[in-house]
């Protein structure tokens, strides 16, 4: 297996989605990227063949193999792990079904390098989801504004194209994957960046195409045609964003063993008041 030759390593944690998988590290190798990084993907099981066709036709990426146990977050603890036993100086989190601009990852490379800041690139989806920066209030985690990603009022971020620097990573350890094995392991450590002091910040001008959830976490619950059963079993998925366990551990880490207890039930509540009004709801019609 390839080593790490780059101090700058990508870590692409992937699961039974081979084409596109192979599709982000054609991407990476028409933008120039192997000449500078070391790419590592950790396989957490796939079973469509997706390792044997890397190793096959991308003999210069490292594979790291898991057993179907590790969800995004062990992937990117154990991608982790592997980067820095082998030196590197920054690390990059990116998600295959994300599409960076043309040359954004070295702009990445370069604004890190030049201020041990933790940098992302803002991701849309064609939904109109987007992923990057966001707040913590009172209640939730929301994200933020153009206005406040301006003014540097970032408390977390997403994890779909991140560079983090040596410095900070060794500051704050690794992503509590046992607690948030999927949707929370990223806004968690965020966090805990925050709170150590490192600065958060969107790389300007660029913004990634990103595929739509696995789960519909953009939808209305009100305006959807899900039944609201389907939508509460979500929930028991680690890949939901309220998944019942990491949910609660986050709600109870960032807001408090007691008004933890209340942000936690919000969204649930709030599921169940839209399931007694949606029978009375009337869906806005299409108009051609």
């Amino acid at each position: 297996m390839p080593d790490a030759t780059y101090p700058d390593v990508i870590l692409l944690p992937v699961h039974n989605r081979r084409e596109t998988t192979l599709g982000a590290l054609s991407r990476l190798g028409a933008d120039g990227v192997f000449a500078w990084a070391t790419v590592l993907i950790i396989d957490d099981g796939s079973a469509d063949g997706t390792g044997e066709t890397v190793a096959a036709d991308f003999p210069q990426v490292a594979q790291l193999r898991g057993d179907g146990s590790w969800w995004w977050c062990g992937a990117i603890r154990r991608g982790m792990e592997w980067a820095l036993a082998r030196g590197a100086a920054r690390i990059f989190w990116l998600n295959d079904d994300c599409r960076p601009p043309n040359g954004a990852l070295l702009c990445l490379r370069e604004s890190v390098e030049r201020d041990p800041s933790v940098v992302w690139i803002d991701a849309q989806t064609p939904s109109g989801w987007t992923y990057g920066a966001h707040r913590k209030t009172s209640w939730r985690i929301r994200r933020c504004t153009s206005a406040e990603e301006v003014r540097g009022e970032i408390d977390t971020f997403s994890g779909n194209c991140v560079c983090l620097p040596r410095t900070w990573i060794e500051r704050v350890g690794l992503p509590h994957d046992r607690m948030f094995p999927h949707g929370m392991g990223d806004l968690d450590y965020g966090l805990r960046l925050r709170a150590a002091g490192a600065p958060l910040l969107a790389l300007p001008g660029s913004i990634a195409l990103n595929a739509d959830p696995s789960l519909n976490s953009s939808e209305s619950w009100l305006a959807s045609r899900r039944p609201m059963g389907e939508i509460w079993r979500d929930f028991s998925s680690p890949r939901s964003f309220l998944y019942f366990p990491a949910w609660r551990r986050f709600a109870l880490r960032h807001w408090g063993p007691v008004w933890g207890w209340a942000v936690f039930a919000a969204p649930y509540v709030r599921w169940g008041l839209i399931g007694l009004v949606r029978p009375f709801w009337r869906r806005p019609r299409n108009v051609n």
